[in-house]
């Protein structure tokens, strides 16, 4: 004892009295910073014990052992390794400070508890083999190993005590269970006596007391007997002991005894309460008796400290009574007690495989230097592709050249766009100048009594404005619409949605020759009688677009900084005009965007860079086949993956190589998927998904990657379109093309404007049964010429699962034409492993298009002509679907 200590009277009165105090818990720093030696000094302890929830907390739960977790990871060893030389030294550790107490008590007291492996409890060899094991590698000789009391488990305490090995027998609920465990510890040490072998073994046998309280007194609820509540656990509990005195202070153990075998003591486990309305030390000052353990969490056992108060041997009490009060009212304690076996063999399997996830998930931080805000599941032999790109990533200074603008990262010197193309880097702080008269120009909008804003743009200009608008909802500011189809359908549904009167037009084009948008403007330019003063521009400097909004007396034209593409504009004047017309706050998306270009900037350490690091990931994984990036988004920015999908498709899909995006797709069980997917969790933190996260951690488990990143709502889209765009600058150099440019997207343009010119063509139409012949690593897209509806996406959901479970193949969808400025580029310039499922359904009126000649259903069906024609042409199989009737019912009949 140390001088100077305060032994706490309460608890020396246990003592005292016979119960050998344990602490239920073990930690790394509990041991190193010298709180369990005053324990031992202040409040008798004489024992720990430790279990899979224990070491879970401990490990996953605080930053004890992040050191030693990068040290073992280092060495090439797997979870569960790890786990083991992590708990075996927590082991080795507490073991040596309760080692005076073992001198203490001659070898009769002082011991730690080490579990096998839950999985275990129904494999006599596996515990067997684990419990020398661990004996032999912890080699302290007061130690205990943990052998779950079931059947299987009986043979292995048996051998294990006849081997010498000291055993504390846990998950014991039944009385007769109980009964049969001494019996095991009688044979073994019989043998060893018989064998003229040492008695000096020790075992304790763990029987669960609060456990039995919380069944029994659910089921008393139901009863109606809630005068009989909390009597359960400690009528079981002594029942148990009756039988001790019975076994150990009997006949039967009588030999052993006189050759000087030490009794098996019960220990009374799970001692916390779980109810409040009970006292502290309830399962404490009730179990009290000479030969017991009673081992507490930290909370009880600070509770007895302070609170314990017995009178006699209170374990030692005829429970007859309450036991049959108890079956009067109809509870079958045989049947309590197979039940919380059973759960408690659950409880234990889960947590240590919690327990070796996070191990796994840490070992993996270590070992491809994963940032803390970002979770992944990687298989083993995906990581050293990353462990690659990450050290080439130090070593070519990507960072740094990313900072710098360094176009040679991406291509040779004077590649055409590449070096014009990287202000949207820095694009925040110009914004942020620009947000004064930004919102004035709102302001003056409103009280010119514009009521509803209609953003009128393709692919980028659109895409971004359309998350926004679907994420912030009513955001206090004009009602915002997205027109981005030449549906004449979705035309008049956005016309009617409207007061023309009262409606600003954004006509958003960075050519400035964007032919939808230009042929949107000219309808409701005519429509609103000319009017040029409901209609402003966003616009690179110099378009055609720019003088075109200054003959038509446009209200206003933005020109935007021209070094930015088309799908990294978000955070520009071509996302952030609409947005601050809805009333978004644009400082905050922009305040959050520098939170990431700071994040982005580091250049030390991969760790501490989440944009670098995620980029390096899924263009590593694409280089190894995993190159499907499966978007799973939560809550009100579900819609992300409509931006997020031209960022990846366009940026990566050239040269035969790429990453494509997968947005919208419903999740499915693991086995729906092949061998070609990684999955991109965005979890919301303020109203996380439990659906996504059950079926992503399912995901997880199957082997399948998963990255998981999380958002904080709508407010956080400012830092989650900037990490985004500089992961997938990452990915560009990863895979080696350049991430600026788009070069096939024009195929499907050209082959539209030939169209136009020469007529349409007739083109065969394809069996919708090749869909079904396609297997991973090819994809099925699904594209659609319709007005889009929620009926229509419900209808293609169904599609794309049907498609799926038949095939396991990747699925996409986009509506025609916006996909052509979005998946398009990946289509024709990304791995040639597509099969497309053309949908097209006529409008049911034209509308035509001024000083153009023709309507939008004709341009339409010139785009789709010319994008089947221009995907053929590659060598792709596409099928043309014509739906007649209601779109949705008859993609449902395709179904």
């Amino acid at each position: 004892m140390s001088i100077g200590a305060q032994v706490n009277e309460r608890l020396a009165a246990l003592t005292e009295a016979g119960v050998s105090v344990w602490l239920d818990q073990i930690r790394r720093t509990l041991i190193t910073e010298g709180e369990l030696q005053r324990l031992v000094d202040e409040y008798s302890l004489r024992g720990v014990t430790s279990n899979p929830a224990i070491f879970e907390k401990a490990i996953l739960g605080s930053d004890d052992y992040d050191d030693d977790l990068r040290e073992l990871s280092a060495q090439d060893l797997n979870a569960p390794e790890i786990f083991e030389r992590l708990a075996i030294k927590d082991v080795q550790l507490a073991a040596d400070i309760l080692r005076s107490v073992w001198d203490e008590a001659g070898g009769a007291d002082g011991f730690v508890s080490f579990e096998v492996e839950p999985s275990k409890a129904h494999d006599t060899e596996g515990t067997l083999e684990q419990a020398r094991d661990y004996w032999g590698r912890v080699d302290r000789p007061n130690l205990m190993i943990k052998i779950p009391g079931t059947e299987e488990g009986l043979p292995a305490i048996e051998e294990a005590i006849y081997d010498g090995i000291n055993v504390n027998v846990t998950l014991l609920f039944k009385v007769e269970s109980y009964v049969e465990v001494t019996e095991r510890y009688i044979r073994g040490m019989e043998r060893r006596l018989d064998e003229g072998k040492s008695m000096d073994v020790h075992s304790v046998a763990s029987f669960f007391v609060s456990r039995v309280d919380t069944e029994v007194d659910k089921r008393l609820e139901k009863l109606g007997h809630t005068d009989l509540q909390g009597k359960a656990g400690l009528a079981n509990a002594r029942a148990a002991y009756m039988r001790f005195k019975e076994i150990f202070l009997g006949e039967r153990f009588a030999r052993l005894r006189d050759a000087g075998c030490p009794v098996q003591r019960p220990l009374w486990a799970s001692t916390g309460v779980k109810d409040p309305k009970y006292p502290d030390t309830l399962y404490v000052d009730g179990l009290v008796a000479p030969h017991t353990v009673n081992t507490m969490p930290m909370a009880t056992l600070n509770a007895a400290a302070e609170q314990s108060e017995f009178h006699g041997a209170t374990a030692d009490q005829d429970p007859s009574d309450d036991l049959e009060a108890l079956a009067d009212a109809g509870i079958d304690m045989s049947d309590v007690t197979d039940t919380l076996l059973r759960e408690g063999i659950e409880k234990f399997v889960e947590p240590f495989d919690e327990l070796i996830r996070g191990v796994e998930s840490a070992r993996e931080a270590a070992v491809t230097k994963r940032p803390e805000t970002i979770a992944s599941s990687i298989a083993d032999e995906l990581e050293p592709g990353i462990v690659e790109q990450v050290e080439r990533s130090q070593k070519e200074r990507v960072v740094q050249r990313i900072w710098r603008k360094d176009a040679t990262l991406w291509a040779p010197e004077g590649t055409p766009e590449i070096a014009d193309r990287l202000g949207w880097l820095t694009v925040s702080d110009e914004l942020l100048e620009a947000a004064d008269g930004l919102e004035s120009f709102a302001q003056e909008c409103r009280s010119d009594g514009l009521e509803y804003a209609v953003l009128l743009g393709m692919g980028g200009s659109s895409l971004g404005p359309e998350v926004i608008r679907r994420s912030f909802g009513d955001a206090g500011g004009m009602t915002l619409h997205v027109l981005d189809s030449t549906d004449p359908d979705a035309v008049l549904a956005t016309e009617r949605a409207v007061d023309l009167d009262h409606t600003l037009f954004i006509v958003s084009s960075k050519s400035g020759g964007t032919v939808e948008t230009l042929s949107h403007m000219r309808h409701f330019y005519e429509r609103s009688g000319g009017d040029g003063s409901h209609f402003v521009a966003v616009t690179d400097p110099g378009s055609p677009l720019v003088e075109e909004a200054k003959s038509r007396g446009f209200r206003k034209v933005f020109e935007n900084n021209p070094n930015i593409g088309g799908r990294y504009s978000v955070l520009s004047h071509f996302g952030l005009v609409p947005a601050v017309l809805a009333g978004v706050d644009i400082r905050a998306l922009l305040h959050g965007a520098q939170v990431a270009e700071q994040h982005c900037q580091s250049a030390h350490a991969v760790e501490a860079n989440s944009g670098l690091w995620l980029g390096l990931a899924i263009g590593s994984l694409a280089l190894q086949g995993r190159d499907k990036a499966t978007f799973v988004v939560d809550g009100e920015i579900n819609s992300f993956g409509l931006w997020v999908e031209q960022l990846i498709a366009e940026s990566t899909g050239k040269q035969g190589r790429g990453i494509l995006p997968v947005a919208g797709e419903p999740l499915g069980a693991p086995e729906d998927y092949g061998d070609d997917r990684v999955f991109i969790y965005l979890r919301d933190e303020d109203g996380p998904d439990e659906d996504h996260a059950h079926k992503v951690e399912a995901l997880s488990r199957a082997g399948q990657p998963t990255i998981t990143l999380t958002a904080k709502g709508p407010k956080d889209l400012g830092r989650i379109f900037f990490f985004a765009e500089f992961a997938v600058a990452v990915a560009g150099w990863v895979l080696g093309i350049n991430p600026f440019d788009q070069p096939n997207v024009q195929e499907a343009k050209d082959a539209t404007n030939r169209i136009l010119a020469d007529g349409l063509p007739e083109l065969e139409a394809g069996d919708i049964r090749e869909a079904l012949e396609a297997s991973p690593p090819q994809y099925v897209a699904i594209t659609g010429f319709m007005a889009p509806s929620p009926q229509i996406d419900e209808a293609i959901a169904g599609l794309r699962t049907r498609i799926r479970e038949k095939t396991k193949a990747t699925t996409t969808f986009g509506y025609g034409p916006r996909y052509l400025h979005s998946t398009g580029q990946y289509h024709k310039g990304g791995p040639p492993n597509g099969v497309f499922v053309q949908l097209y359904h006529p409008a049911d009126e034209d509308v035509e298009i001024p000083d153009a000649g023709y309507g939008f259903e004709h341009l339409k069906r010139a785009q789709a002509l010319g994008d089947a024609q221009t995907l053929r042409e590659h060598g792709l199989t596409v099928v043309r679907v014509e739906l007649q009737g209601d779109p949705a019912e008859a993609i449902e009949r395709i179904l």
